[in-house]
């Protein structure tokens, strides 16, 4: 059985993500979900753009580099498109897919963070009577 190629194999799995749009390029292919590129082939090579606790972890994996793009994106050059490699490949992909998901409707924030109140969350004393103190005191 021959593998397939890392080409044929995210076009399969794009193709099962809703409102992917496949757009070739010189180079290859790119993905989007509406506007926002989330996936790039060119050759035998793949990026992404993760959010960044999944790219973290993408980078401790075999064949997976920073990549140029900026922040967020990871490069993936398999040496072989084994089962593992094929794994990879369609889980970024998707989660990929995921992020631009939630960039479009507004849940992460263009610096890849995640949107809504900063890091302590929302302002919302609501909780609070007016002397200050919670609900019970």
């Amino acid at each position: 059985m021959t593998e397939p190629t890392l080409a044929a194999l995210l076009a399969e799995g794009a193709g099962l993500l809703e409102e992917t749009a496949a757009v070739p390029t010189v180079q290859g292919t790119d993905y989007y979900l509406d506007d926002v590129l989330f996936a790039s082939l060119a050759g035998g090579v793949a990026e992404f753009h993760l959010r960044d606790e999944v790219g973290a972890v993408a980078l401790r994996t075999p064949d997976v580099t920073s990549s140029a793009r900026g922040a967020g994106w990871v490069r993936f050059a398999p040496r072989r498109l084994d089962g593992h490699a094929r794994d990879r490949a369609l889980a970024w992909l998707e989660s990929a897919w995921r992020r631009a998901d939630a960039e479009l409707s507004g849940i992460v924030a263009l610096d890849g963070g995640e949107g809504g109140g900063g890091a302590d969350g929302p302002e919302d004393d609501s909780e609070f009577d007016d002397d200050g103190e919670g609900p019970d005191g």
